[in-house]
């Protein structure tokens, strides 16, 4: 097993006792967008007292909003009511929204937050100079944002410093990620740059690619005349199982908790399979995510209409894995195991 070579870089984690809520306790939030980020980030900045609307254009969003007791208004308005600006639109529709809706009302009151360096780093956005831009970054999905904090946990993330105009944005940063909730965990400071290379990276080469390892697993063994239960069951069932043990104990730990076989085979020959070869494609998928080739292959695929990633979304629903994972999912909700 390789090792990484050089130096290591390590990061400072800060927690709540470095953080000053009441920063942006005065201050209205305007909370653009209630999807998967918006909903949570809303509702734990509301539970520690701040002062939160919603700016949504009239969507079952928009009415999630009002249900959860929040004012829902257009964009723009939101804009110009708040003061503190948390970008949670998707990726591919903010610059435009950003253009119509939300630069024509920044003024050196607001300061702009970003939860992705995309748009920014990319050059999609160029926020004008004479305000704050800050980043303030959740590393999982909105629900389990929302979940954690409402049993009094946090998750992991990131904050930055796009612009300092005031002098306070690594201040006024620390009291966002602390008031959606991510300072109780923990968070490390990034830049745009460095936030949204890791987050492609996951997304091509990092964990999304165990979709495609496990994929050709299961084809793998369908091909060797085993059942797609047996199948399914050694690969895509026993990750479940992996992850809580990553969850819970140390990394060596936890792949030294299964049987003295399963550890032999673990340490000594998935090596054959996940070759240097795959550390070198890594490393060329890094590079080209750095480059902006991703994003400029993203944003050709929009203006095409989206062909591609509709025909691989037909592809993976219609995929034969998808008949005995049905059946696996509803037994596990039946017997209300694992």
């Amino acid at each position: 097993m390789a090792e990484a070579k050089g130096t290591i870089k390590r990061d400072r984690l800060y927690t709540e006792e470095d953080a000053d809520l009441g920063l942006i306790k005065d201050r209205k939030i305007a909370v653009l967008g209630y999807g998967s980020q918006g909903h949570a980030q809303a509702q734990n900045m509301r539970d520690q007292g701040l002062d939160v609307i919603v700016g949504n254009v009239e969507d079952r969003f928009a009415e999630q909003a009002r249900a959860d007791g929040f004012e829902v208004v257009p964009i723009a308005e939101a804009v110009r009511r708040g003061q503190v600006i948390l970008m949670l639109i998707p990726d591919e529709v903010q610059a435009a929204v950003h253009k119509s809706d939300i630069e024509p009302h920044l003024t050196r009151d607001h300061t702009l937050v970003f939860a992705s360096g995309y748009a920014v780093h990319f050059g999609l956005i160029t926020p004008p100079g004479f305000l704050d831009v800050i980043l303030a970054v959740p590393n999982c999905v909105g629900a389990i944002v929302r979940e954690r904090y409402a049993r009094g946990q946090g998750v992991f993330g990131h904050f930055g410093v796009h612009q300092d105009v005031t002098g306070q944005a690594h201040d006024l940063a620390l009291a966002v990620a602390m008031g959606i909730g991510i300072l109780r965990f923990g968070a490390i400071k990034t830049t745009f740059g460095e936030e949204v290379a890791i987050n492609l990276f996951a997304e091509t080469a990092g964990l999304s690619g165990m979709i495609k390892y496990l994929l050709t697993a299961f084809e793998v063994l369908i091909e060797a005349g085993f059942s797609a239960e047996k199948a399914y069951c050694e690969t895509f069932y026993e990750v479940q199982f992996l992850v809580e043990s990553i969850c819970r104990m140390p990394f060596g730990e936890a792949v030294a908790f299964g049987s003295p076989t399963a550890t032999y085979l673990a340490l000594t020959k998935t090596g054959d399979v996940v070759t240097e070869d795959v550390r070198e494609r890594m490393r060329q998928m890094l590079a080209r995510i750095q480059a902006g080739e991703m994003v400029r292959d993203w944003n050709l695929e929009q203006l095409a209409g989206c062909p591609v990633l509709t025909q691989r979304k037909r592809e993976i629903l219609e995929h034969p894995i998808s008949e005995v994972e049905k059946l696996f999912l509803e037994r596990k909700l039946a017997s209300g195991g694992i």
